[in-house]
C-alpha cells in the first residue's frame, strides 16, 4: 500500500488574515494533529481560526 501524505491543517490569523500551516503534533500510531502558532509572526496577535471555518467566522 502506498504512503498517503497527510495534509496539514491551516489557520488564519483573525487580525491580519495571514494563513499558517499548523504545527504537527505526533500522535500514537504514527498520525499527527495540527495546532496553530502561539502568535502571528506578522501582527503578534494570538487568535487563529481554522481555515475550514473562516468563511463562517464573524466578529
Amino acid at each position: 500500500m502506498a504512503h498517503a501524505p497527510e495534509t496539514p491543517k491551516q489557520y488564519v490569523c483573525e487580525n491580519c488574515q495571514i494563513t499558517y500551516a499548523g504545527t504537527p503534533i505526533h500522535e500514537s500510531g504514527g498520525t499527527h494533529t495540527f495546532e496553530p502558532p502561539e502568535s502571528c509572526g506578522v501582527c503578534g496577535e494570538s487568535v487563529f481560526i481554522d481555515l475550514t471555518d473562516w468563511i463562517h467566522h464573524h466578529e
